[in-house]
């Protein structure tokens, strides 16, 4: 078998769901053809799809590295940061630290950047808006989530957590002050 035999291995166990197995047939591919940057590619999408992050930035770095001026590889890239910064931040907001202020601060800092690199990443938004809420700051928290809904509007999880952030803004609102 050739690399390209392989990789149609790969796409076989895509089909099928099964996402080791098309690693290993894309990792099979690049020991035959180590210096392809679309088989590196094709591999580090397949390990992000496995939420292994470390290796999808490995071959998508050496994929970049062998093609610097390929703008697909380069993306693929900030897609990967993204995605590691939003699971840093849900991390740092889900903790129990003895100071959430500081975790919301980082949190905030990490998620907007995340939404630069990649702004279809719908699940940075959510974030940003769970972080927002968190603070009380409803109002960011809905605006960011809206964002959120207009690229997914048949989640209905996103409708509910809407429903919830409004729900929540008029208990706030509502208190008296001290």
């Amino acid at each position: 078998m050739n690399a390209d035999d392989y990789i149609q291995e790969a796409y076989k166990a895509i089909f099928h769901n099964d996402f080791e197995r098309a690693v290993y047939w894309f990792e099979t591919a690049i020991a035959e053809e180590p210096n392809n940057p679309e088989i590196h590619y094709r591999c580090s999408i397949t390990y992000a799809r496995n939420g292994k992050l470390d290796q999808a930035f490995v071959h998508a770095n050496k994929a970049a590295e062998m093609a610097p001026g390929h703008i697909e590889y380069l993306i693929h890239i900030n897609r990967l940061q993204s995605k590691k910064l939003t699971a840093l931040s849900r991390v740092l907001i889900e903790s129990g630290n003895a100071d959430p202020k500081k975790n919301y601060d980082k949190a905030l800092e990490q998620l907007k950047q995340a939404i630069t690199l990649d702004p279809l990443y719908t699940e940075a938004y959510v974030w940003l808006a769970v972080a927002y809420a968190e603070m009380n700051e409803y109002i960011l928290a809905i605006a960011v989530l809206k964002e959120a809904i207009a690229m997914e509007p048949q989640n209905e999880q996103l409708t509910d957590l809407l429903h919830d952030f409004n729900k929540r803004m008029r208990i706030y609102f509502q208190k008296p002050s001290t």
